[in-house]
């Protein structure tokens, strides 16, 4: 939801933030997804974006980015929609989560600071 409706709508100012809401324990679920694998369910991602999200070299960040896009991407690289020159190498990470996992990476990730 936009944090401002007339600074959002009809001006459309890019600098006008949003605020996605999830259901109560997305965040913690999301946490022990990303930073554990969530027993075997996934990959800890800090692997190969570094242990705070702000990526590694040739790995871009994922701290702080949209929660939409962050689950647009998972979604893609599992349904083998997404073709760029990494995405072969997420589509294992990916492989085994639910849209509920979505849902918890993505509100964990989007809240750690970019």
């Amino acid at each position: 939801m936009p944090e401002n409706n007339e600074q959002s709508e009809p001006l459309r100012n890019p600098r006008s933030g949003f605020v996605a809401y999830v259901p109560v324990g997305s965040i913690k679920k999301g946490e022990a997804l990303v930073t554990t694998g969530g027993s075997g369910r996934t990959v800890a991602c800090g692997v190969c974006y570094g242990a705070d999200l702000r990526g590694m070299g040739p790995v871009p960040h994922i701290a702080g980015r949209s929660p939409s896009y962050l689950a647009r991407q998972m979604y893609d690289m599992q349904s083998g929609a997404r073709h760029g020159e990494w995405s072969s190498l997420m589509q294992p990470v990916v492989a085994k989560l639910t849209d509920e996992d979505y849902v918890s990476i993505a509100a964990y990730v989007s809240s750690r600071m970019p």
